[in-house]
């Protein structure tokens, strides 16, 4: 008997029920919920009588999942108005997941920038809870300021079964190093067989491939999470696309090796 396809167009109703301030227009969703979500998916969240835009799921709980929010355009700043006991639409969870099994073993390095640690966070705390599969866990984590650090209240948790190191890149640093992660990623000495996922803006990533392939990774081992104007979450729409991929499917995960010649040839 086949089984009938949920229609990805319906829309769900999830309920808050708790909200950090991360720092200023940034903030942190608990919503109720039991579905099925993997590390790296996303969904479309909709703020109504403004339209919906694509979060990353940051992490699951008990009681169901996490979204962070930079209110950045009319969506996301309808968005963060939300307070605990309201009720949150979307669709989804749609998009690619984080391979963890593929580092089973091997080194794991993630490396995050600015925004991009909500990416990451989720699969980073699956390998947390599986810390034993890998032969070691690094996280690396850049930040503006201290003032733009998210996920301040878990360091100490992550640091103790971690290698979890903290850059900003001005400002008082309060003990922390200061620069950019590439500077952290620098001084790392790494083995071929090193595993690397990372999230953050287009600005880290050339400085930081062009540091891990001269370190000996190769672009089999690295792994991206892209973002892109995505509409339509299923690939009919085409706004998405970089070549031949959508990044609402067939992403928003990619392997380096998989996309360089977009990179390099200036699509994204």
């Amino acid at each position: 008997m086949l089984s009938v396809l949920e229609n990805p167009y319906v829309l769900k109703k999830g309920k808050i029920y708790r909200v950090i301030q991360e720092y200023e227009g940034v903030y942190t969703f608990f919503i109720e919920g039991q579905e099925k979500i993997k590390p790296g998916q996303y969904h479309m969240l909709y703020a109504l009588g403004r339209g919906e835009a694509p979060i990353t799921v940051a992490g699951k709980t008990k009681r169901g999942f996490i979204h962070t929010i930079r209110a950045v355009g009319s969506v996301t700043k309808s968005l963060v108005k939300l307070e605990a006991g309201d009720e949150i639409y979307y669709r989804g969870p749609f998009g690619n997941t984080w391979n963890l099994k593929i580092a089973y073993g091997k080194p794991l390095l993630f490396i995050s920038g600015g925004l991009g640690l909500a990416a990451n966070k989720f699969p980073f705390e699956v390998a947390l809870q599986n810390r034993s599969k890998f032969s070691s866990l690094i996280h690396l984590y850049g930040a503006r300021d201290t003032q733009s650090l998210l996920y301040r209240y878990l360091y100490s948790k992550w640091a103790q079964n971690s290698d979890f190191q903290v850059i900003v890149e001005r400002g008082e640093t309060e003990n922390l190093k200061k620069g950019l992660v590439t500077d952290l990623l620098e001084e790392l000495t790494l083995h071929s067989d090193t595993v690397v996922f990372i999230c953050g803006p287009e600005a880290m990533w050339k400085p930081t491939l062009r540091i891990l392939i001269e370190k000996g990774i190769s672009e089999e081992r690295i792994f991206l999470s892209l973002e892109r104007h995505m509409k339509c979450s299923i690939g009919t729409c085409g706004h998405c696309m970089i070549g031949p991929f959508f990044v609402c499917k067939d992403g928003p995960i990619f392997r380096y090796d998989q996309i360089k010649v977009f990179l390099e040839g200036g699509e994204f």
